[in-house]
């Protein structure tokens, strides 16, 4: 890092998707950060004395209430900047779990994380780009 950069630290209000690859939970939030849609996309296993919670139904349950939340509950994530741009991030999922009603989601462990321009699910919902533009969060890319 170069002596006249530095890291700042901010909380931004996002939509999230909620899906499973190779049977692990995905969180994918997403919103429009200096004026650009960015995708928040975090990887979790459950934490090794919570197990049980595949075992006793909480799990599908969980997974139950995040997809009726998706796209709908907006949740804090706290974005490190660098040089004005996302360079890591962490989603609260205390808070989380608070928004969704369902403290479950403690259990989950962090196993990987991405940031991205694009969807990793694949799709980008054409209503949410459409919603920021009129907000005028989301600019057309200049050339």
């Amino acid at each position: 890092m170069g002596m006249f950069s530095h890291n700042d630290y901010k909380t931004y209000k996002c939509l999230f998707r909620f899906y499973e690859y190779l049977g692990f939970p995905t969180i994918q939030a997403y919103g429009v950060i200096n004026y650009k849609m960015r995708y928040f996309s975090a990887d979790y296993a459950i934490k090794t004395l919570h197990h049980s919670m595949w075992e006793d139904g909480r799990y599908d349950k969980l997974a139950e209430d995040l997809k009726k939340a998706e796209g709908k509950t907006e949740i804090e994530v706290l974005v490190k900047m660098k040089d004005e741009e996302p360079d890591k991030f962490k989603i609260d999922l205390k808070k989380f779990g608070e928004a969704i009603g369902n403290s479950d989601i403690e259990n989950f462990e962090l196993s990987g994380y991405l940031i991205s321009d694009h969807s990793i699910t694949c799709y980008e919902d054409p209503k949410d780009v459409e919603e920021f533009k009129k907000k005028g969060w989301l600019r057309e890319k200049r050339e």
